[in-house]
């Protein structure tokens, strides 16, 4: 509803007086916001601003109009109501002005320069010495401003009074970014700097830890982040007992937690630990800084929420020298373990709570060696019991393709096999255990059951690499297309709008003829998704491409959000097939990852959803820190240097009232005549009852909704039919927001029939054309539709299921 007169932030909410008032608090509270989004109080729009610039343009627009600045009509009340409506506003004008007069103008400029300071180094990462450039750049824009206003008041250049400010306030820009140690204590002061705490190590190294307490309490500061996680909470309950496995508290093993089992009002963290390369560009790879790593994220927030990477947070940096000598392992993670023992058994009282809330370890999340590694496995992959899930040897796995046909590990097992190599070391290469988990003193931590499969390495980068690398072999050798063909084909081919940004790199011959698949773990599943469109013409004349249709059948389970029970069984029978066909057919390709396989639909039933327990997310922040590094250029203390900064990157992120991504951004509003539009969607405007589309209507190009951009020309799955949930599609035509609600004018696709040797489904287009919400949808990822010989094809991310 609009207004003439705005009395609250359209913000955070707090009182204002007047839209003069308004506008200046805009200005200075929310003018350096990182996720700056609100609409405008004095018109009907429903735009979101996402820059603070334009909303100040457009709201001074509208000041400039006469009717802005007058007050609100008068309501007609009696005198006694009048009365009270008049002592009501008094004691609010009293108190406004009480809270004018206790701000302190010289602490609210301290607070928006360190403020400023954060946005210009963190979110450009730049180093830092540009504060220095940036503060004298500052005081000499002041010292011109000064000059420049002051002959326009008829006050000399020379006033005392304004040099002696001016001087004041350089000071305290000077103050602030004097150095790297006085900026950190502002950051403190006003935005709750976490500082890693420095760990002195045996062998002369230094870690850095950063407390995960004081981290926790600053994130649930954030109301938008606690409130999500409550309803996401509530959402998990509902699957509690049922056939789907929609997270870890669903799972075996969730279902069995100790913690959980005790405290209701208990989150889990889910911690992820990997190496890390940083490179000296001053003296070349050989020079690589490698580092020790390990963060966490709250393991309660929803899939959309968690690909962010502003909920990955560093929690401990070491060098991998430091890392490695047994004498550091214990002093590294005694601190930690302390912190989770008082999550555990004290809790934190979080903001608006009487009673606190409790924390525990989820999973630990890492790639094969470093799961091995941290668990006390053998680290060695060619050769002895290489396997954390079952005791097979490496010379048997060829031929073990079922887990009734191997031993399977279990922590009371476990607790036995790691007491007898304590005896006798010899035994070592009878369980493949090298030692104690070095994680073992962390509470509720198992290396049986809390080092969950990582299915990025292992399929992303494994067995799908491996079986595309041979297929493409295979197709040379049976002269089906040569080498240089073959190369053209999958270059030249067109990737649809949403897979190009994971188009893989181009392909050599010698890519071919190596059988190797080059590009990142996203490239490569590109590649693998799109194979059937770009071999279309001969797919059928492919041999052994029956692999490839079980491969992605079994990826298909792997990779849901929704798994059930009931499909368990299925898919270990399929993977029994698969690993055998494989072995049988490409014998020199069998790597241990194919033997890892076999534990796949065990595993579901344990942790839940695999696609919870990727690294993916957790790699892109590996990004970050390499930047981080690059950019400063120290490489005396690389731990500190980073753990610093990355730090004030947090700090940066959390500075804003919300931390998760705004909602309801969109593109350009462009009003359009109900009229205008076809009949068919005119007709679809009438039959919408739930709202009334009047004369004109606002329509966007694309939307942002609960972190899913939706854009014209996405396709969507809106409805499962049947008992087998074959998948309805639409086609987004048109984006229109009718009363501050998002509709989407969609066209309606007939499923034909699903192509299995494309592993895709047929698509017709149905006369219907309908209004649907964001609920409506059943997926909530756009996936292209390809066109070949005059056909539409389009396939699903996972296998869907109907969730009521």
């Amino acid at each position: 509803m609009p207004t003439n007169r705005v009395h609250d932030c359209t913000i955070c909410f707090s009182s204002v007086d007047g839209n003069k008032e308004y506008l200046r608090h805009i200005r200075q509270v929310h003018g350096n916001d990182r996720l700056f989004s609100t609409h405008c109080p004095l018109c009907d729009s429903s735009f979101i601003f996402t820059y603070s610039k334009s909303f100040l343009h457009h709201f001074r627009k509208h000041l400039s109009h006469p009717l802005a600045d007058q007050e609100e009509p008068p309501l007609l009340f009696s005198n006694d109501d009048q009365m009270k409506v008049d002592n009501c506003n008094e004691f609010e004008h009293e108190l406004l002005s009480f809270e004018i007069e206790t701000r302190d103008p010289v602490e609210e400029l301290k607070k928006h320069y360190t403020g400023m300071l954060l946005k210009l180094r963190e979110g450009h990462v730049l180093p830092g010495n540009v504060m220095k450039t940036i503060s004298l750049s500052i005081s000499c824009l002041l010292q011109t401003f000064s000059d420049g206003l002051l002959p326009k008041l008829n006050l000399d250049i020379d006033n005392k009074i304004s040099g002696d400010y001016n001087q004041h306030i350089e000071n305290i820009l000077f103050d602030i970014s004097r150095n790297e140690h006085s900026f950190i204590s502002s950051c403190q002061m006003y935005f709750k700097f976490v500082k890693p705490i420095e760990i002195s190590l045996p062998t002369g190294g230094k870690a850095y830890y950063v407390p995960i307490c004081e981290v926790l309490l600053n994130l649930f500061q954030k109301n938008d982040l606690y409130n999500c996680i409550k309803q996401e909470k509530h959402y998990i309950s509902q699957f509690q007992g049922q056939d789907i496995l929609y997270h870890y508290r669903n799972a075996e093993i969730g279902r069995q937690h100790p913690t959980l089992k005790k405290k209701d009002n208990c989150l889990l963290l889910q911690l992820y630990s990997d190496d890390l390369g940083v490179v000296n560009p001053l003296m070349g790879r050989s020079s690589t800084h490698k580092l020790t790593t390990f963060y966490f994220s709250i393991d309660d927030l929803p899939a959309r929420h968690k690909s962010s990477l502003n909920t990955v947070h560093l929690l401990l940096l070491c060098t991998r020298n430091d890392f490695e000598d047994q004498r550091n392992r214990r002093i590294l993670f005694r601190k930690l373990s302390e912190d989770l023992k008082h999550l555990e058994n004290n809790g934190l009282i979080l903001p608006g709570d009487v009673n606190p809330t409790y924390f525990t370890i989820s999973t630990l999340c890492a790639d094969n060696l470093a799961a091995h590694e941290l668990g006390g496995f053998t680290c060695a992959f060619n050769y002895g019991y290489c396997c954390r899930y079952c005791l097979t040897n490496h010379r048997d796995m060829k031929t073990r393709y079922n887990e009734t046909q191997v031993l399977i590990r279990t922590t009371t097992s476990h607790d036995l096999q790691v007491k007898q190599v304590r005896n006798v070391p010899g035994d070592k290469k009878i369980y493949g255990i090298n030692e104690e988990s070095i994680l073992s003193i962390l509470p509720s931590f198992h290396p049986v059951i809390s080092l969950p499969p990582d299915i990025m390495h292992d399929i992303l980068e494994g067995v799908m690499p491996k079986l595309t690398a041979c297929l493409l072999h295979t197709i040379v050798s049976s002269r089906l297309c040569s080498a240089a063909q073959l190369c053209r084909r999958i270059n030249k081919y067109t990737y649809g709008v949403n897979d190009k940004q994971n188009r893989p790199p181009p392909f050599k011959e010698k890519d071919i003829l190596d059988e190797r698949v080059p590009g990142k773990a996203m490239e490569k599943f590109c590649l693998f998704l799109n194979l059937p469109f770009i071999l279309y013409d001969i797919v059928e004349k492919i041999p052994y491409w029956f692999l490839y249709e079980e491969l992605r059948e079994i990826w298909d389970v792997l990779y849901c959000d929704y798994p059930r029970k009931s499909w368990l069984s299925t898919l270990e029978e399929t993977i029994w097939e698969f690993v055998q066909l494989f072995q049988t057919i490409y014998p020199a390709q069998f790597i241990p990852k194919c033997h890892f396989l076999i534990h796949a639909a065990r595993n579901i039933a344990k942790y839940g959803p695999l696609k919870r327990q990727m690294n993916l997310r957790y790699e892109a922040k590996h990004h970050l820190l390499k930047q981080i590094a690059n950019r400063c250029n120290n490489f005396i203390n690389l731990p500190y240097t980073i753990s610093r900064r990355a730090q004030l990157r947090q700090c940066y992120e959390l500075m804003d009232n919300n931390i998760l991504k705004p909602d309801g951004v969109s593109g350009k509003f462009c009003k359009r005549r109900t009229i205008s539009f076809k009949q068919t969607i005119q007709n679809a405007f009438h039959a919408d009852y739930r709202f009334n589309y009047g004369e004109f209507v606002q329509c966007v190009k694309w939307v942002t909704l609960d972190n899913v951009r939706y854009k014209i020309g996405d396709f969507f799955v809106f409805h499962l039919m049947g008992g087998e949930e074959i998948p309805l599609f639409v086609e987004i035509k048109y984006i229109i927001n009718i009363e501050k609600e998002w509709r989407f004018i969609v066209q309606l696709y007939d499923t034909v029939v699903f192509k299995q040797n494309l592993w895709c489904y047929e698509l017709s287009v149905a006369d219907i054309i309908t209004i649907l919400s964001q609920n409506d949808f059943v997926t909530h990822r756009a996936e292209d539709c390809y066109t070949i010989n005059n056909l539409k094809y389009i396939r699903t991310p996972y296998r869907l299921t109907l969730v009521e």
